[in-house]
């Protein structure tokens, strides 16, 4: 029998991550495959377990009581759930809901590819169930850039032939627990806290020797934004400024790791235009805190150490 580890980190979300757990109760059992979930509580003001714990009984609760990001998150519950050896680790983002065999293609497809070291399904908005977020990556190694296939185009195709892929999204990111173990030890790097570890992750896997691939017959429905963004306009707009910083940082950092040497001019010139262009963006609509902050962004993304 097969373990699947599936991993959620919540972060003041009582209500998403309560829909996530029921679609993933929702899910029929078969024989050859057990789950078990375990709940990252990541500082939130009301703790969870207390709240969600009568009804979901068999489902592990973790509590930091700080944020730990997204990485730190992920990497408390991987530590408790590889004590139970796991084969597969499921990272699943809990502003998601999935269909009942969504696990089932991830699972066959990494059992008859032994070069495939992770997977993800494709994935649609919610509650706009037709409209694609995410049916495949891009990488654009000549700027050392980022982008997802088929955001906002409807989804027309239903199922589909695994496709290799540069990256991942962490949104729904699967891979196999021995590549979390000696001698690989892979885990989402803390450095980052949130956005491109997927990124990076998925670059490391490679670099292993592993490869990764979309699952077209397993989907999955994302309320994109629940946890990076605020559900009223503020002054600074809905996204929180020290996202923003995130966003940018980390995109300098990716740029670094991830661009081979005779692109560094090329990457370094898409950067100067992308930053210089969205400063005086946000100065022009008043949102001064997140121009700051793609300042300080730009400081540490460049002279922070990576080795």
């Amino acid at each position: 029998m097969k373990k699947i580890a599936i991993i959620l980190v919540d972060w003041n979300g009582l209500d998403v991550t309560r829909s996530c757990l029921d679609s993933l109760m929702a899910m029929p059992g078969r024989s050859d495959l057990s789950t078990e979930i375990y709940v990252v509580d990541n500082g939130s003001i009301d703790p969870l377990a207390p709240i969600l714990s009568p009804s979901f009984p068999s489902v592990h609760f973790l509590r930091s009581e700080k944020n730990l990001g997204f990485t730190g998150g992920n990497n408390l519950a991987l530590g408790q759930a590889l004590q139970s050896a796991p084969d597969y680790i499921l990272y699943l983002n809990n502003d998601t809901e999935v269909t009942p065999d969504f696990l089932f293609p991830l699972v066959d497809f990494l059992e008859m590819h032994p070069k495939a070291g992770a997977v993800q399904p494709k994935i649609c908005f919610y509650p706009d169930k037709g409209t694609l977020w995410n049916n495949g990556n891009i990488f654009y190694t000549f700027i050392g850039q980022t982008a997802v296939k088929g955001y906002g185009k409807p989804d027309l195709s239903h199922g589909g032939s695994p496709l290799e892929q540069p990256w991942l999204t962490g949104c729904a990111f699967m891979m196999r627990a021995s590549l979390c173990r000696s001698p690989y030890h892979l885990h989402f790097d803390d450095r980052f806290f949130a956005l491109y570890e997927d990124v990076d992750l998925s670059f490391r896997i490679k670099k292993a020797g592993y490869l990764l691939f979309l699952i077209p017959d397993s989907r999955i429905y994302h309320r994109a934004g629940y946890s990076s963004t605020t559900r009223t306009k503020g002054k600074e707009g809905y996204t929180h400024p020290f996202m923003v910083y995130l966003q940018c940082r980390n995109r300098i950092w990716t740029t670094r790791l991830y661009t081979p040497w005779f692109f560094v001019v090329t990457a370094a010139l898409y950067l100067i235009m992308y930053f210089s262009l969205l400063i005086p963006y946000f100065l022009l609509r008043g949102r001064t805190q997140k121009a700051v902050q793609v300042i300080k962004a730009i400081r540490d993304g460049l002279l922070s150490p990576l080795a």
